[in-house]
């Protein structure tokens, strides 16, 4: 069956428009996302052509990098107690199997058109968000106080954040016209907004450090771009505090947690933070080189609570820290699998901001893709969360592609 659809249909256009639909559908659907894992293995292996493949794939070290991280945390597994989350965690990064996928199925000039099918997809997510804020609709139940039609607050700030930062390079840049900046300055003022009114202050705090970055990558540091971003990240919280009851409240929320973090209190959403910098730093001095294994975060969290420095802690509050991940990309790593695993993920964050790609809006967009994810990443472990784990295989995606030499 397969074959003859082979046979009788031009699989680079079958390859081109999959990979646009799967960028146009990303923040808008869940099952969009696992069956295109699925499909983009198929077609790799309709295609047949393996030596080409391998070629391709041998051309880019970046793939030595990823295919080391992968490994090497999967291979942490085997000194894993909890054998049942620890197939979960190595299920999620089965999922980076779509980035060597795409980049032997498409070609470097589809680069643009993917990131335009995102943008669109975004579009329609706002539209989304927007009816559900002003009570046109309800998705999944969520109305005007959790205006995310499809994934968690946290989740969908992240996206709004990376979508946000596009369209602020866009209208900085001198490759559209000033009729082709009124659209894209509108949607930049609808994400915007839509950020600031999404209650994830994980994508906020993305957005303004890459807002940072990209005034910087487009006039360079220097004294006057320095006043001018810092200049428009005042006037947007400004603005957004002053007009946004909901960014309002979230602000409000982490002020006041930080006053009970001072006295003692960690019992808030900020504070649970702080706890797991201070617990991870307790189970990471125990295993230190290879770290307690991909499934085991959560007893090792259980065990560390168990010491005289905790004592005070209630058996709610220890509950709850030992059945839950750590909030933070970069702790789940070292605690995982160590400082070993944290090199390898630091050396692959290095490559990937480093990779080289001519066109240089799409050279500038992977640079700001990946400060919004590795930014969030403090925040939340973005990894091992299908939504963000998506947008960063995309990003990471549309890089390698944009790098490829032809």
């Amino acid at each position: 069956m397969l074959e003859k659809i082979y046979a009788n249909a031009n699989l680079e256009k079958i390859s081109f428009y999959s990979i646009l639909l799967f960028a146009l559908t990303l923040p808008l659907s869940r099952a969009a996302i696992s069956f295109f894992i699925f499909w983009f293995i198929l077609l790799v292996l309709l295609k047949k052509d393996y030596t080409k493949s391998f070629a391709i794939i041998k051309e880019n070290p970046i793939f030595i990098y990823i295919g080391i991280l992968v490994f090497y945390v999967s291979l942490t597994f085997f000194w894993s107690e909890d054998t049942q989350t620890a197939l979960r965690q190595v299920r999620m990064y089965g999922y980076w199997i779509v980035i060597p996928s795409i980049a032997i199925l498409a070609k470097r000039e589809w680069a643009p058109s993917m990131l335009n099918a995102f943008l669109l997809g975004m579009f329609i997510s706002e539209i989304l968000a927007y009816g559900i804020f002003f009570e046109l609709w309800s998705i999944n139940g969520r109305g005007p106080n959790y205006p995310s039609p499809f994934m968690t607050h946290i989740h969908y700030s992240v996206f709004l954040a990376f979508t946000a930062v596009v369209l602020f390079y866009r209208i900085l840049s001198r490759n559209y016209t000033l009729a082709a900046k009124l659209p894209l300055l509108f949607f930049f003022t609808a994400s915007t907004t839509n950020l600031m009114f999404s209650i994830g202050r994980t994508g906020q705090l993305a957005f303004f450090i890459a807002l940072f970055m990209a005034i910087f990558l487009r006039f360079k540091i220097s004294l006057k771009s320095i006043f001018s971003a810092i200049t428009l990240m005042l006037l947007l919280i400004f603005i957004s505090y002053n007009s946004l009851n909901l960014f309002k409240t979230r602000v409000d929320d982490a002020l006041n947690d930080i006053i009970k973090m001072r006295q003692g209190d960690f019992n808030t959403s900020l504070g649970t933070r702080a706890a797991f910098w201070i617990i991870a730093s307790d189970i990471v001095k125990k295993d230190p080189l290879f770290g307690v294994g991909v499934g085991d975060y959560m007893l090792a969290t259980k065990s560390a609570l168990e010491a005289e420095k905790y004592k005070n802690s209630t058996d709610e509050e220890k509950e709850h820290l030992s059945g839950t991940h750590f909030h933070n990309q970069y702790l789940m790593i070292a605690v995982q699998t160590g400082i070993i695993g944290l090199f390898l993920m630091f050396t692959l964050i290095y490559k990937l901001l480093t990779l080289k790609i001519e066109n240089q809006e799409l050279k500038t967009v992977s640079i700001l893709g990946f400060v919004v994810i590795f930014v969030g990443s403090i925040a939340e472990p973005l990894w091992l969360l299908q939504f963000p784990l998506a947008l960063f295989l995309f990003i990471a995606s549309l890089s390698i592609i944009a790098s490829k030499r032809a």
